[in-house]
């Protein structure tokens, strides 16, 4: 069966977003990781982990390494796993049911590889205290050579120290604001900000003491961080709520004081710092929010630190076309962004010179996430894939049958209107004839309920002319790579079907190492 995928020849990268429940009070829903600060074992530092849900059994991470655009390894980890890091030669997984922090690591022993899985335990329930608090993790980040990692479902709420260096790690707690459900840290160490979501405030902990530092007041429901590349500004997204537009609010590290904000629209859900350019990048899926001369429109906010000069951009109309851009990355040289959409499944391209959109590509759904790799050449989305459709009847001609031009087409008719497009991986299952059953590249889009793959047989009897009926046809989660040279979704071997890495589960964020 042709254009099937197995790991093993793809590349990913990586990077963040979190969307949380506008409406819902306190209530916290991680989705993805931010790109990793920079440290660690320079063995490893070019390896991407997807981390996903299973329900409510137990997640998985998947290691890629991305030089060799292979996947090499995959861990079984808590359940529901919300948030990573990465600290000296260790992926640090959080758990948020399972109230613990997975410690993964690659050795390598000859041509194979030992895979080492350890645990920390956190606060929770056990067999002899049912009732127990449970620490609920949902984020975490490295300072001074520590972990942390919030602990919102304590009374009061904690933020955890780590020390992963010593066996077993040891472990210390430090009360912080209510719902603390993200974190940023200096890039020296020295401080680390927690973000208290429910009393929109920001804890200032200094991590080689612990010492609780300062509490900072900033917007509404802070959810969001980064640090510029000096060390000098910390950027805190305050996300608002249904009916207050979103903030953000400026730290100044010397002194940890609240020195500016900027307004933003409502729902925005995270930011990009780009070094290069000293700017922030904020996506608003707020059509409701005015966006640059009171345009209601869904919007990307382009703030630059060194002016101070806030430029909206409205992203509904062409060539983006956006209905919910959820997630941003900045590339490091500084040229340009890309925004995803989760909506319309597409990736919209920023040219910063004059900070208008140029092009949108379309990739897999769903994205949830998005990343650059540290050269500018790729951008990478973790997409969540969609719901099964139901087959109507499949049917197969040989090259130069009609308007074939591959050893064989299969043409998909479903039931109902499907979301697929040309390029998108598909799977194919449970058709009468299972000859037809399989993972393969649509190369045509015939019309909202019928598309076309193509099926390379070596031995052209066994994929003869005929026909079918039943099965399901769904797009698979997985990661789609853009080449940032031309912008264009990067191709397998055959040229056609995108090259992709499936991920096992619901894939909740994608991380990779500097």
């Amino acid at each position: 069966m042709g254009l099937k995928w197995t790991y093993g020849a793809k590349a990913v990268a990586v990077v963040g977003l979190v969307l949380f429940c506008i409406s819902c009070g306190d209530e916290f829903r991680p989705v993805a990781t931010p790109v990793l600060q920079p440290g660690g074992d320079p063995q490893r530092t070019a390896h991407a982990l997807v981390v996903s849900t299973n329900g409510s059994n137990q997640g998985t991470a998947v290691v890629i390494d991305v030089s060799g655009d292979t996947a090499v390894a995959a861990f079984t980890v808590g359940r529901n796993p919300v948030n990573a890091t990465f600290l000296s030669g260790t992926d640090y997984v959080v758990n948020q049911a399972d109230h613990n922090v997975n410690a993964l690591q690659l050795v390598a022993a000859g041509s194979q590889l030992d895979l080492s899985n350890s645990i920390i335990t956190l606060p929770g329930p056990t067999a002899s205290a049912p009732n127990a608090l449970s620490a609920s993790p949902v984020f975490a980040t490295t300072a001074g050579g520590k972990l942390f990692v919030t602990e919102p479902g304590l009374a009061p709420p904690m933020v955890a120290d780590i020390s992963v260096a010593s066996v077993p790690p040891g472990v210390s707690h430090i009360p912080v604001g209510k719902n603390p459900v993200a974190l940023v840290a200096t890039s020296d160490g020295t401080q680390l900000y927690a973000l208290n979501q429910a009393d929109n405030t920001v804890s200032v902990i200094f991590p080689a003491t612990d010492q609780l530092a300062a509490t900072l007041p900033v917007g509404t429901s802070p959810v969001w961080g980064a640090v510029s590349a000096d060390g000098t500004t910390v950027f805190i997204l305050n996300q608002g709520s249904n009916t207050v537009p979103g903030t953000v609010s400026l730290i100044n590290t010397n002194g940890d004081t609240v020195v500016n904000s900027f307004g933003v629209g409502i729902g925005s859900q995270t930011l990009a710092y780009q070094a290069s350019q000293n700017r922030v990048y904020v996506a608003s899926p707020g059509a409701n929010s005015p966006c640059g001369n009171n345009v209601q429109s869904p919007c990307l906010y382009v703030f630059e630190s060194n002016t101070g000069k806030l430029t909206p951009v409205p992203m509904s109309g062409a060539p983006c076309n956006a209905q919910h851009p959820i997630a941003v990355t900045a590339l490091a040289d500084g040229t340009r962004v890309y925004v995803a959409d989760d909506v319309t499944s597409s990736v919209c391209v920023l040219n910063t010179n004059n900070n208008t959109f140029v092009q949108s590509i379309q990739v897999d759904p769903v994205p949830i996430g998005i990343a650059s790799n540290s050269d500018s050449t790729r951008v990478y989305t973790a997409n969540q894939g969609t719901a099964v459709f139901s087959i109507a009847s499949v049917s197969r001609v040989t090259l130069n049958t009609g308007s074939c031009t591959y050893p064989t087409c299969v043409t998909v008719t479903t039931t109902d209107s499907n979301p697929f497009a040309v390029g998108q991986l598909i799977t194919i299952a449970g058709v009468a004839d299972s000859t037809y059953d399989g993972q393969f590249g649509i190369i045509a889009v015939n019309s909202a309920s019928q598309f076309v793959y193509a099926q390379t047989c070596l031995v052209p009897a066994q994929c003869p002319n005929s026909s079918s009926t039943g099965g399901t046809a769904t797009i698979p989660p997985d990661v789609s790579i853009i080449e940032t040279t031309d912008n264009t979704t990067v191709k397998g071997s055959d040229a056609v079907a995108p090259l992709t890495i499936p991920v096992s589960g619901t894939p909740t964020f994608i991380i990779m190492t500097p």
